[in-house]
């Protein structure tokens, strides 16, 4: 249904038009209104379709009324259709055009002319509010939007606060053109101050300006991504500040860089967690090295104690065994009872036993071969022993008569040899021991081999696994002269272990 409002102080006026628009319009409702101040009224309260109104009237004429009827938020919508003898003055028309009127018609007027006008206005009223509604909803539409998008950045700066990371873009120059405000909290600046004036190599630490200058020239020049570079910042406050920045190129339509776009994170507490960890690690290499000068300085100092021990028994005890068997020797020359002959046969044999025992043990604990004769001798000395001992067969090759080395590394060498010789007796269940002494350049190289049963060489890969083979502390201490240990072995192949020693000059 349509509505219309005819305003006009003349009563035939207002039924005349009111009968045109029923005709036409069978299915509308026609308002009337003698007088401006009312047809206002009932324009607010109706919300006519169309206004048709009047300019010749008392107290408030047309162009009153339209002025008020479209400065208002109610009605300014409306449309208005002034008619008027007064339609033909070119000056009454603008006035009211000025007035807000949409369009004008002159008395008296044609009929269809009346209505051609009036669909007119309809269609326009239509449009019009048409596009007002979709406004209203675009406007809903956005201010959603807008609230939504308010309510991401909200959390999203929420997130990067908690997470310390600010978000950045600069154009092709490297000129910064937005930079999040978390900024303020990384680094203490307010992120207004750079934009459109810096770049990162304006507030980088002045440690890292020439790095990063290298870098990024050639970074933009590529147009290539920035992964994961690290830099040292400085805080307003003065404090170092780590950041680690990733981004990546930014291009237009054309394929014309236009700049960069990325995300910086503060990564300062894992740095000072990587440099204490580091200290940590350089403490624990010194307290190693340490270990390892006073590991070689107790094999020197256990070493002097045996040798000592070793003295002792030759020249105390061995040598007052001698005597004691000298003297028992010699009362055997003599007639005894035959229990006495017996007894004196007897406590001769059990002090021969005792200075060969003696001798052996003084020899086991620091061969006087070994000082006396060098490392050569005292490892055919001590395959000897393991011949006679444990009947086993054993070989030895060397290409050198004598090793000039200082007395600790003799120790250190001979020692290491007899453990891996203990380790071969103990486990390997060989019949075959082979010892390899050379000299290769500036290295002296010693391979101890079997034929035993072998084992898996994998654990062996590490040599922090050597401790269940026996072998951790030879490691250990070749290490601290800068030797090295290999293991080569294979289940029922034998196993072959080498030692590795630079020979320097004493």
């Amino acid at each position: 249904m349509k509505f219309f409002l005819v305003i006009d102080d003349y009563i035939n006026n207002l039924e005349l038009i009111k009968s045109i628009l029923i005709k036409s319009f069978p299915d509308c409702q026609v308002f009337i209104a003698q007088s401006g101040k009312k047809g206002i009224k009932i324009a607010k309260e109706e919300l006519p379709d169309i206004i048709f109104l009047d300019i010749l009237m008392p107290v408030m004429d047309g162009f009153e009324v339209c002025n008020i009827l479209k400065n208002d938020e109610i009605t300014k919508h409306i449309p208005v259709l002034m008619v008027s003898a007064l339609g033909d003055h070119h000056e009454v028309r603008i006035k009211g055009l000025n007035a807000g009127a949409d369009a004008f018609i002159t008395k008296p007027f044609d009929n269809v002319e009346l209505i051609a006008l009036s669909n007119v206005m309809l269609r326009i009223k239509h449009a019009e509010d048409l596009l007002r509604k979709r406004n209203e909803n675009l406007e809903i539409f956005i201010k959603k939007q807008t609230k939504e998008f308010y309510n991401h950045e909200d959390r999203f700066l929420q997130i990067t606060e908690y997470d310390l990371q600010f978000f950045w873009e600069t154009d092709s120059t490297g000129i910064f053109t937005y930079l999040s405000p978390i900024i303020e909290k990384i680094l203490g600046f307010d992120n207004n101050k750079y934009i459109g004036n810096n770049s990162f190599t304006d507030i980088v630490h002045k440690e890292h300006k020439r790095k990063m200058i290298v870098s990024l020239f050639d970074t933009f020049k590529k147009r290539k991504n920035i992964s994961n570079q690290e830099y040292l910042f400085q805080h307003k406050n003065g404090s170092e500040i780590w950041i680690t920045i990733n981004g990546f190129p930014v291009f237009n339509k054309k394929k014309d860089l236009v700049g960069y776009r990325g995300v910086c994170h503060d990564i300062t507490e894992r740095k000072q967690t990587e440099e204490e960890r580091l200290k940590n690690l350089n403490q624990i290499v010194f307290y190693q090295k340490k270990l390892k000068s006073l590991n070689l300085k107790l094999i020197r100092t256990e070493e002097k104690e045996r040798r000592k021990i070793a003295e002792y028994l030759h020249d105390e005890i061995g040598q007052t065994l001698s005597i004691i068997n000298i003297k028992l020797t010699y009362l055997l020359d003599y007639e005894h009872l035959p229990e006495a002959q017996n007894i004196i046969q007897e406590s001769s044999n059990l002090v021969k036993d005792t200075i060969k025992k003696t001798r052996l043990i003084t020899y086991n604990l620091s061969p006087p071969v070994l000082y006396e004769l060098g490392l050569i001798q005292a490892v055919m000395w001590k395959l000897d022993q393991i011949e006679d001992k444990h009947n086993i067969t054993t070989m030895f090759k060397s290409t050198e008569e004598f090793l000039v080395i200082n007395e600790d590394v003799k120790i250190l060498l001979y020692k290491s040899i007899c453990e891996l010789l203990t380790n071969t007796i103990k486990h390997a269940n060989a019949n075959l021991i082979e010892i390899e002494i050379t000299k290769v350049s500036k290295e002296i190289c010693i391979t101890v081999s079997d034929n035993g049963k072998g084992f898996s060489n994998k654990p062996l890969n590490n040599l922090n696994n050597l401790d269940g083979f026996g072998l951790f502390s030879i490691n250990e201490r070749l290490e601290y002269i800068e030797g090295s240990i290999t293991v080569e072995s294979e289940i029922g192949k034998g196993t072959k272990v080498t030692l590795i020693l630079p020979q320097k000059k004493d």
